[in-house]
């Protein structure tokens, strides 16, 4: 086998642009044909998004109106059409998790090809295909957190591929199906200020603006502010039992004004902080990010950099997170963790597998425990995520940010 004469010094440095790439791709297909064929589905939110769209098909458009057995429905618009699309086609739900499976393959193509744009080896991106919840949010859950995510990787390759309009498209469509993608908000403004100026991002912003419009004319005209409260409104009744990454705290100190306050202020802190010393040349006052029009040209390195750190800042700070919110980072952690670690020796590529171990970990070991419905009922239920699994999680991502923060000071005192 030609694999097995390859060096570990050579193997480390096997570009993503390489033959080897079609090999993870096509493993990655089989694995995922495999999942769908022999794990079977489990319906966790797929009834009550089906049952929210059947009050859009049946003529309801007023947000205030549509509910499901989960709750009052919590999403933008575009999360009701793609849904509403697949309840009107009327497809089987083993044809959905077909649909799914390409949705996944798809963006990891996608991902190959930014990982590709930001120089990394090809093993950083193999490990992109380890995720065993990854593909169970996309293929066994049919979360609308996994199209979100395609469509948020896809704006970042379109920037990449410097087609800013069809960028802010992308980007707008991931937002109108769950709010997730906002996290970067902050990092694709300034790579569009810091690409064309001012005017330049304004206009792409204005399409965004439009075609979240167009999507939502509908329900703004039944209700607008029940839309903007139910789609934008934020997290509803959290729970300290289903979060992944604060679990070990008490529900009373979970449930603190406090403790969103402090994340807050954190999260707007380091946005600043990276802002400063490495995302803006010459920092605030730099001439760059005041103009109205300018040429500059950012590397692929620089933007895949800036968008995969200023989302794991939003990650870090997160009030709460639930299983299916890791395919929301996942991704990203792998190429965060060689930026810290790099590659150079056998060690280097042990960090950046262990870190990405790590933070699966904890979104796969389970437990039992109380939790409550809208209703205010209580039951058992299992499946919840564990206290040592959140700890766990919350150094694993507070040392890689600290790695992320170290790397900033020095770049930014040697650029």
């Amino acid at each position: 086998m030609p694999l097995l004469r390859v060096s570990p010094p050579r193997l480390f440095s096997i570009p993503c642009a390489s033959k080897w790439a079609l090999l993870v791709l096509l493993a990655d297909a089989v694995l995922t044909a495999a999942v769908v064929a022999k794990v079977p589905f489990t319906d966790i939110d797929w009834e009550s998004y089906m049952a929210e769209v059947d009050f859009v098909l049946a003529g309801q458009y007023d947000y205030q109106e549509i509910t499901s057995p989960n709750g009052p429905i919590a999403y933008p618009a575009g999360f009701v059409w793609f849904y509403g699309a697949l309840r009107w086609a009327r497809l089987e739900v083993r044809q959905v998790q077909a649909l799914f499976a390409v949705i996944y393959l798809g963006m990891m193509v996608v991902l190959h090809q930014i990982y590709h744009h930001a120089g990394a080896p090809l093993w950083v991106f193999a490990l992109c295909v380890l995720s065993k919840r990854v593909h169970s949010v996309f293929v066994l859950r049919l979360f609308n957190d996994a199209v979100a995510q395609f469509f948020c990787y896809a704006a970042l390759l379109l920037f990449l591929q410097r087609r800013h309009l069809m960028c802010s498209l992308s980007y707008s469509l991931a937002v109108s199906i769950k709010m997730q993608p906002l996290l970067i908000c902050p990092v694709v403004g300034l790579c569009l200020v810091a690409s064309g100026g001012w005017s330049h991002a304004l206009l792409c912003i204005a399409c965004m603006l439009a075609l979240q419009l167009v999507l939502a004319v509908p329900f703004l005209h039944a209700n607008a502010p029940a839309y903007l409260g139910r789609a934008f409104g934020g997290p509803g009744d959290l729970q300290p039992a289903w979060s992944v990454n604060w679990r070990f705290l008490p529900e009373a100190l979970f449930s603190r004004k406090e403790l969103s306050i402090l994340l807050l202020l954190v999260h707007v802190l380091l946005l600043l902080w990276f802002a400063q010393v490495r995302w803006i040349d010459g920092g605030f006052l730099s001439r760059t990010i005041r103009k109205w029009r300018c040429s500059a040209c950012l590397s692929d390195q620089s933007v895949v950099a800036m968008w995969f750190t200023c989302n794991f800042i939003g990650i870090a700070c997160l009030r709460t997170m639930h299983f299916q919110y890791l395919v929301w980072y996942f991704h990203t952690i792998p190429y965060l963790a060689y930026c810290c670690f790099g590659s150079g020796r056998l060690h280097h590529a042990a960090a950046t597998a262990i870190i990405t171990l790590l933070v699966e970990v904890p979104f796969i070991v389970t437990t039992h425990g109380e939790v409550r419905g809208p209703d205010g009922r209580r039951w058992t239920s299992p499946g919840l995520p564990t206290s040592l699994g959140s700890i766990l999680l919350q150094a694993t991502h507070w040392f890689l940010l600290f790695g992320l923060l170290v790397q900033s000071c020095r770049k930014g005192k040697t650029d």
